[in-house]
């Protein structure tokens, strides 16, 4: 999955679908409800199961009265985390399966060709989403500055977009370091913040040749041989109705769950991945079950 654009739209979708799960409780769906922008942030960060669980583990053993904004800050970064796992964890063996001559070598930092068109994909599904709140939520603007470029452009002359895109996504990860809970060792914040400081790294240059003149085989390859994604789809259409204004419909929800994963598209299986990550931390700091057994659910 890209770090980017695919996981803040799996992001959104999630903490949509969240609303319409009856497993989700009504503290979880209101941090879904009005922490979208920050979630949608989350979404891109690397720390992974470092911050997970000590944040779901502190608001577990609060008293639920000590709501504060910090608590619901951190379970909202949480959250999304949980569904940037499910989404690697959906896609990366994807990745290796469809497209084996990128793993086989060693490509350094530069993606994938699979990754890019997924990108390009659902921003070409998601870009007429209406705004709301506010929130800009899939702008055009989001490529518009680079389509103009052509397949035979000086990826030199994009470089500085990328260097200061990708300072700017760190200024943003850097500045999320209060969601650590208080006593948090500093061995794990530590490795949070090496993790968050990777390179960023995001070729402007081929997603602007993709994204204004896809290739047909890299489609075919990517997209569609593979059901990559399908609006029609239960998942899909549920959460692209809920974020469009329509009302969460649990039944609606259930229907998607009933669904056999054949009968679903990439995209679709793991936002049902993702969905189930929610619903085992709700479990978890519920106290319905275990640190244990919501590391074997939701982080293994």
């Amino acid at each position: 999955m890209s770090e980017y654009f695919g996981h803040a739209v799996h992001g959104d979708d999630c903490a949509a679908l969240a609303l319409a799960s009856p497993n989700i409780g009504r503290r979880t769906k209101r941090v879904c409800r009005e922490h979208a922008r920050l979630m949608r942030m989350g979404s891109v960060l690397r720390a992974g199961a470092t911050l997970v669980t000590p944040a779901l583990t502190a608001i577990r053993d609060v008293d639920s009265a000590a709501n504060t904004r910090t608590a619901d800050r951190r379970l909202a970064i949480a959250l999304s985390q949980l569904s940037h796992r499910a989404a690697d964890g959906y896609f990366k063996p994807v990745y290796r399966q469809l497209a084996p001559e990128y793993y086989d070598n060693d490509y350094a930092v530069a993606p994938a060709d699979i990754r890019i068109m997924h990108d390009i994909a659902l921003y070409h599904e998601r870009r007429h989403m209406p705004l709301a709140d506010g929130d800009p939520k899939y702008d055009p603007l989001t490529f518009r500055h680079v389509v103009p470029l052509a397949a035979d452009v000086d990826p030199s002359e994009s470089r500085f977009v990328e260097t200061a895109f990708g300072a700017r996504v760190l200024q943003e990860l850097l500045g999320l370091h209060q969601l650590f809970p208080p006593g948090a060792d500093s061995e794990s914040k530590l490795r949070a913040y090496i993790m968050a400081l990777d390179p960023v790294y995001l070729d402007t240059a081929r997603y602007a040749d993709m994204a204004a003149q896809p290739y047909h085989n890299l489609v075919q390859r990517y997209i569609v041989d593979p059901n990559f994604y399908d609006p029609d789809d239960p998942y899909i259409s549920l959460a692209v109705d809920i974020q469009n204004g329509a009302r969460p419909d649990a039944k609606r929800f259930e229907a998607a769950r009933e669904t056999p994963p054949d009968e679903l598209s990439q995209w679709g299986v793991s936002l049902a991945m993702g969905i189930d990550y929610y619903e085992a931390a709700e479990a978890y700091m519920n106290g319905d079950i275990g640190e244990q057994t919501f590391r074997e659910r939701a982080l293994s």
